[in-house]
């Protein structure tokens, strides 16, 4: 993914931005109704995931867009008593990855209209370990950890529509409104349990453009040269 996107800066047009998404009376009852992980580093505590989210990518062409995100958070403690230590600690790896499809071609003075589609995955990680701990006591606490790793895994999608327009040669300020979808699973030897959710979600972003290269026929040069070049034949005839 990150090649990608790479490759799609390096070629074409690429740009960095920031998304976010107002805190919202929705916040606050996600976290009345206790439904955070309990561990700070879920998907909806908001720090893997911050409502101030950057993101990196570039236009392929007029029509085409591929942008990523990585959130990153972890927690972890360390005690000691003596000569016995406990560590436990609890993280969550996230990279996600999107696709602009613009169904006109773009144009600077007129707002850009494009549909997103975007997907990403929660990689999670945790554990507790302890040198005081007996062989049944560790083993329980692997299989606690284990399934805390899966109740803060999960993958997601989200499909949506976004407007943006250029207020500067290469800045630009838009909108984005998309469905999103979360899914995890949470499995043992006896039973698995599947939970989903979906919601609606609302953004601003700003957007810092540089201009693209492209090879003149020869092969030589970029856009910026070709048109520099073609403006002082016409101002020299």
């Amino acid at each position: 993914m990150m090649i990608l996107l790479l490759a799609a800066a390096a070629w074409a047009a690429p740009f960095f931005g920031l998304e976010y998404s107002p805190f919202s009376r929705g916040d606050l009852t996600w976290v009345d109704e206790d439904r955070t992980s309990g561990a700070l580093v879920g998907e909806f505590d908001g720090l893997v995931r911050p409502n101030l989210q950057a993101f990196v990518g570039g236009w392929v062409g007029e029509y085409v867009a591929l942008s990523g995100t990585f959130g990153v958070a972890r927690l972890q403690n360390v005690t000691w008593v003596e000569d016995i230590y406990r560590q436990r600690h609890w993280g969550v790896l996230r990279p996600g990855f999107d696709v602009r499809i613009a169904p006109l071609k773009r144009q600077h003075r007129v707002p850009t209209l494009w549909f997103l589609l975007g997907c990403h995955g929660d990689i999670p990680s945790a554990r507790d370990i302890s040198n005081g701990y007996t062989d049944e006591e560790q083993e329980a606490s692997d299989e606690t950890a284990l399934g805390e790793r899966a109740r803060l895994g999960g993958v997601g999608a989200r499909v949506g529509v976004g407007v943006e327009q250029k207020i500067a040669p290469t800045i630009s300020v838009g909108a984005l409104y998309a469905v999103e979808w979360q899914r995890s699973v949470l499995e043992s030897d006896d039973a698995s349990a599947v939970s989903s959710w979906l919601s609606s979600r609302a953004a601003l972003m700003l957007t810092f453009h540089w201009p693209g290269r492209k090879q003149t026929p020869s092969g030589q040069g970029d856009e910026s040269e070709v048109e520099s070049t073609s403006k002082n034949n016409t101002s020299e005839e």
